[in-house]
């Protein structure tokens, strides 16, 4: 569709389509009968041929289009896009077919393609406003043919949209013509055009001021493009949308200079959930810490951590927000890695009955959180869910006649009726329990036993009458008393201390309208998972398969636990030991009590259909 002058056949009045299919255009493409019925246009009798929509979603657009009596914004194309979920890229790919408008390829090696540094003086004389419909409506010059150096050929991924025509014809060219040119094609090309800006950018200057003139000149950059795009919203709302499916963490990783994929950590596994190919990686993160606090927007060569607020679907949500600068192969940029972790406080639903003990650990787990002292140990990774299961206890056990103190680093879930100490510059960890010991405490969390020192003040309050909560990253429970022992703490101490240790896992659960039954297993399989043959086959192993409703297969997580309970034989051997813990001789006795191992507690899932046999491999090892 070649145009010169002003004049514009998509901005004529639509004609029939019959008589006229120049002036057809899809912002109008729905005319209406005698009666005032909407009926078909022939673009949309194409879509219909073509399989791209259903009669019946065709018909209910056109009425939704002839319902706005001509005076809406949507075209047909964004009201099937937005309204019916079409993809936008078939729907172009479509017009630009129907309408005759040329395809251009972003790999043909035949075209006389613009240099990037043309483009942005192009773009550069284009007054404010027109710029900022060029950038909204993804409108670049591309090229001039050989033939004609008087027409310019102006590329875009919706070619039927009107604003088009205003920016094309704002260019110095006597004569342009409107290409499609497919969204990934043009993400590219568009990204060729930024890389040049920022190589002249990055070129200004002398030696001892290139990086302030290029921080500067970035900053305004990212002002301009933050200001003219979506972006503000699109990060709210996959701030929104991660809370709203379940993840724990959002991760914001720069593929490029105009590339971010946003991730999200669901039931334990990365998922890549969005990409943004429309805006400057930077951007995307100077968005992300305006939401924040305690960031520095300009500073992007050192790690920083901040925090956020926000209230989603009337919840209060805290997100806690780490960023580390990166390499990248884009050189000429300034690249940070984002990860925000989502701190939904805990549901007051989530009882020690919901988190997923077994009848053994759910008995002798309450029984050593009713002791008036001692020590209450979770182990396990990152990630592992010991944060929930403290908070569960701690709720089980606090009452306004005992006054319960947590010291923890980050503070992750707000305990209505506790005192929760905020480490700052002043208030280190090791201060913080020292002063808690005179704040006169019945019950004290501990986030985390990190050395000696913690180890020793931890076991003081349990040891002076103080019910203490703390947690530890071992592989399973019986290390964790080996662990305490190598750290310094004398055995008599240990035995004396403590009340129970649990070694903690979480396993995704298979999504219960997908699964299906496994005909056969493998006798290695079952060997390797420590199914006995009579329990092979009593039971009925399922796979995962994956439907709507979940995540390749599952849905959620539940906990499997090893509960160490620290009976008077389990104190002996501890007093006993030499210069070692004897592990294994504390790992049978605890058995011969009833603990199962993390192993044997992930067989009883397999066992009742919640999860798989390699989820229990991958998350557990063989005892």
């Amino acid at each position: 569709m070649s145009i010169s002058g002003n004049v514009h056949p998509l901005q004529r009045p639509l004609e029939d389509e019959e008589a006229s299919s120049v002036s057809s255009h899809p912002a109008n493409d729905t005319m209406s009968n005698g009666a005032g019925q909407p009926f078909m246009s022939s673009f949309m009798e194409h879509l219909v041929r073509s399989k791209i929509v259903t009669e019946e979603v065709a018909l209910r657009a056109s009425a939704w289009k002839h319902e706005q009596n001509g005076r809406g914004k949507k075209s047909l194309v964004e009201i099937l896009a937005d309204e019916f979920s079409v993809p936008r890229d078939i729907l172009y790919n479509e017009v630009a077919h129907f309408y005759s408008f040329r395809m251009i390829d972003l790999n043909d090696r035949n075209a006389r393609r613009l240099p990037p540094s043309t483009v942005n003086k192009l773009l550069a004389g284009l007054p404010e406003s027109i710029y900022q419909l060029a950038l909204k409506h993804k409108v670049l010059p591309y090229e001039v043919p050989e033939n004609q150096p008087d027409k310019m050929l102006v590329v875009t991924p919706n070619p039927s949209d009107r604003e088009v025509y205003e920016v094309a014809r704002s260019f110095t060219y006597k004569k342009f013509e409107i290409c499609y040119m497919k969204e990934r094609d043009w993400a590219e090309f568009w990204r060729q055009v930024t890389l040049d800006k920022q190589q002249v950018v990055s070129g200004l200057g002398g030696s001892d001021s290139v990086f302030e003139e290029e921080d500067a000149e970035l900053d305004l950059v990212l002002d301009k493009e933050i200001n003219r795009s979506q972006l503000i919203a699109l990060v709210e709302n996959l701030f929104a949308d991660a809370v709203r499916v379940g993840a724990s963490d959002i991760h914001i990783m720069p593929k490029g200079a105009r590339k971010t994929v946003v991730s999200f950590r669901l039931d334990g596994r990365l998922t890549e959930w969005y990409t943004i190919e429309d805006a400057r990686a930077e951007a995307v993160v100077a968005v992300v810490k305006g939401r924040g606090l305690n960031l520095d927007r300009f500073e992007r060569m050192a790690a920083q951590d901040g925090s956020a607020q926000k209230v989603i679907d009337n919840q209060v949500v805290r997100f806690r927000i780490s960023i580390i600068p990166v390499v990248s192969r884009e050189l000429s940029g300034k690249f940070e890695s984002v990860v925000i972790r989502i701190l939904k406080d805990a549901d007051a639903s989530v009882t020690l009955e919901a988190i997923g003990f077994d009848p053994y650990s759910l008995k002798v787990f309450g029984e050593a959180i009713a002791k008036p002292h001692g020590m209450v140990i979770l182990t396990g990774p990152t990630g592992s869910g010991k944060s929930t299961t403290l908070v569960a206890a701690l709720r089980s056990v606090m009452h306004p006649s005992r006054n319960t103190i947590t010291v923890e680093d980050p503070v992750e879930y707000l305990l209505e009726g506790a005192r929760q100490v905020k480490l700052n510059h002043k208030l280190n960890f090791d201060d913080a329990l020292r002063a808690i010991l005179r704040h006169d405490p019945d019950i004290v969390m501990v986030g985390e036993i990190r050395d000696r020192i913690t180890a020793d003040l931890a076991i003081k309050l349990a040891n002076t009458g103080h019910l203490t909560f703390s947690t530890l990253h071992t592989n399973d429970a019986p290390s964790a008393v080996s662990r305490l022992f190598k750290i310094g703490v004398e055995p008599f101490l240990l035995a004396q201390a403590l009340n129970i240790v649990v070694a903690q896992r979480l396993v995704r659960k298979l999504c219960e309208k997908c699964k299906q039954p496994v005909s056969q297993v493998s006798d290695m399989l079952l060997a390797k998972t420590g199914f006995t043959q009579e329990e092979a086959e009593t039971t009925t192993f399922y796979r995962a398969v994956g439907c709507i409703n979940c995540v390749g297969g599952f849905k959620g997580r539940t906990a499997i636990h090893e509960s160490l309970y620290v009976t008077q034989e389990v104190r002996d051997i501890i007093l006993e030991s030499g210069d070692k813990i004897d592990v294994n001789a504390i790992r049978d006795t605890a058995v011969a009590h009833g603990m199962q191992t993390l192993r044997q507690s992930g067989i009883e899932l397999v066992k009742s259909g919640i999860t798989t046999m390699d989820e229990i491999i991958s998350g557990t090892t063989n005892d």
